[in-house]
């Protein structure tokens, strides 16, 4: 990827990863757990990081793609009942 996605990135693998039952057990309560621990700022870049990839990628392949490099192993949106994308657009809804 030729943009920055490290907050999104830290979003998926550290709050979604192995641990994610730290911080919640549905996808709403690991957001709200993300923006309760990360600074405004930092949620903002991440909102601002899933449009980029949303943009970058309109094709569903190509941001199944981009969203596994980016989860390294540790999250799949599919698990928990969302595509790539429907996922990107929980993550901008719930933390807009």
């Amino acid at each position: 990827m030729g943009f920055s996605v490290a907050n999104l990135g830290t979003l998926v693998r550290v709050f979604f990863g192995q641990d994610y039952d730290l911080f919640g057990e549905s996808v709403e309560e690991i957001l709200a757990s993300y923006r309760e621990t990360e600074n405004t700022a930092t949620v903002r870049k991440t909102v601002d990081e899933a449009r980029v990839l949303l943009a970058q990628y309109p094709e569903e392949q190509q941001l199944e793609l981009a969203v596994a490099e980016l989860a390294d192993g540790e999250f799949a949106p599919a698990p928990w009942g969302y595509t790539a994308r429907s996922f990107l657009e929980k993550v901008i809804s719930a933390l807009e």
